[in-house]
């Protein structure tokens, strides 16, 4: 399974670190692709798009500010297009979820 995680780092408590530790445990579910951790590609918006569209399942990341990010609202309009499956992840629970 391809697990996409969507999020934005306007907000303070989005940082590396959780996303290395989320994608650490998602990892046990299948191949994780966060953005700014495993993309190492020249054209990284066309890197977005391709592996958004190869996903089997979308997680959102919902933090205060994520729906006022424009390519988050694109991700998850792509996603909803293409009928992949998307999961909610309020920032409250991720204590609990990195443990």
């Amino acid at each position: 399974m391809k697990i996409f995680v969507c999020y934005t780092t306007r907000d303070a408590e989005i940082t590396i670190n959780l996303l290395k530790k989320i994608s650490k445990k998602l990892s046990t579910y299948g191949v994780v692709f966060i953005d700014i951790i495993d993309n190492n590609s020249t054209n990284k918006q066309l890197r977005v798009i391709s592996e958004l569209e190869s996903s089997d399942l979308i997680v959102v990341i919902e933090s205060k500010s994520i729906y006022q990010s424009e390519w988050v609202a694109l991700e998850i309009k792509k996603a909803k297009l293409k009928k992949i499956p998307i999961k909610i992840l309020q920032v409250k629970e991720l204590s609990n979820f990195t443990l």
